[in-house]
């Protein structure tokens, strides 16, 4: 390649001809330049010597040690060490203390390493330590195993404890409905609600009515007053004819109305044109039900000698009794009421309710006596 035709300016790339204008390597416009001159090589001068080491100097001899050492003291004395004292679980106060077994030798055989944590036989350190973790720890693990034996005794008079409370509020719970509801005497509910009485009727007693009609038809009673009851034997004889209107005063001045008996006490009445109503205190018979009585009744001749009941109310209590228990009432009641007619000899042409007295037309016994009332 020719190279006398000048080099770029730019990138020093040599011109490859004379008339060419730019520059093959990077486009650069030329200009008649010369070539470089050659560099000029420096001459080579010699590094100067390294100077010699110092010379080494050996450290000077160690002083001999002194024959005796010095003893360290130290800057503050330290404390003793005392050893802790022996821990000792203290028995639970919900049981009595613990009972500690004795000590019994194994028996004769093959000796084998105590368990872990029991005192060695050959052990001579703190005096005491062996006796004192070891007594406690057998006292404590006694007092946990009778716990853990104990455990369902207690749980047992827990729940003892729990159901004989719910039966205590179960008891309470029925005595304030049954005396609430009047269908039985419980000592101070039932005068609390007014269930130990029956409802008042307001009756009033005429004896001086009673002696004008007994002197009036000549009806005799000569036993003393007090056998006169519902519950005492009655006797009697005679027969009067009667046709008369009987008030409700005389009929309540009988002395059987007055004293009371196990079943009927506190009787009240009173006559409405048509109607009886009726108000006690009853103790049912052969059951243990007991409380205030009202009912409302009419009564019909059915022959001479017999009558019939028709209850168009009956209230035990606060509840009204049912009506397959009314007609049983009632057919026990209409015999009752019969048998006694029957016995007393009783006739009836006329019976007629009115208000506050009674239309009654018939035979009546004349002489009328009584037992003392049977206990």
């Amino acid at each position: 390649m020719t190279t006398g035709f000048g080099f770029c300016a730019t990138c020093g790339a040599p011109r490859r001809s004379a008339d060419g204008k730019f520059c093959a390597g990077c486009g650069a416009a030329f200009s008649s330049a010369a070539p470089p001159p050659p560099l000029e090589t420096a001459p080579v001068v010699p590094a100067p010597p390294i100077a010699p080491a110092p010379p080494i100097v050996p450290p000077p001899p160690m002083a001999p040690l002194a024959e005796t050492p010095t003893p360290y003291a130290p800057p503050f004395a330290p404390p003793p060490i005392v050893p802790p004292p022996a821990y000792a679980m203290p028995p639970s106060p919900q049981y009595p203390p613990a009972f500690t077994p004795p000590v019994v030798p194994p028996p004769p055989g093959p000796q084998y390493p105590p368990a872990y944590g029991a005192p060695s036989p050959s052990y001579t350190g703190q005096p005491g330590f062996a006796a004192s973790g070891v007594g406690a720890a057998t006292g404590a693990g006694t007092g946990i195993l009778r716990g853990i034996l104990m455990l369902p005794v207690t749980l047992a008079t827990h729940l003892l404890g729990r159901i004989l409370i719910s039966l205590f509020t179960m008891v309470m719970i029925a005595a304030l409905i049954t005396s609430y509801l009047g269908v039985v005497q419980v000592p101070g509910l039932s005068a609390a609600f007014g269930m130990d009485r029956p409802r008042d009727l307001h009756m009033v007693k005429d004896s001086a009515a009673l002696e004008a009609l007994c002197s009036k038809w000549g009806i005799d009673k000569p036993s003393p007053t007090q056998n006169y009851t519902l519950s005492s034997p009655h006797h009697y004889s005679g027969s009067v004819q009667i046709d008369d209107t009987i008030s409700e005063g005389a009929i309540a001045a009988r002395p059987e109305f007055s004293a009371p008996n196990d079943n009927f006490r506190q009787v009240q009445f009173r006559i409405h044109e048509g109607s009886i109503e009726m108000s006690a205190l009853v103790n049912v018979p052969g059951y243990p039900v007991s409380g205030p009585v009202y009912t409302q009744f009419s009564v019909s001749v059915t022959s001479p000698r017999t009558v019939a009941l028709d209850f168009s109310e009956l209230d035990f209590g606060r509840i009204g009794v049912p009506g397959n228990v009314v007609e049983t009432v009632k057919t026990r009641v209409d015999e009752y009421v019969n048998q006694r007619l029957f016995e007393m000899g009783v006739t009836i042409d006329t019976l007629e309710l009115h208000e506050g007295a009674i239309r009654f037309k018939g035979t009546w016994p004349k002489t009328i006596t009584a037992d003392p009332p049977q206990p």
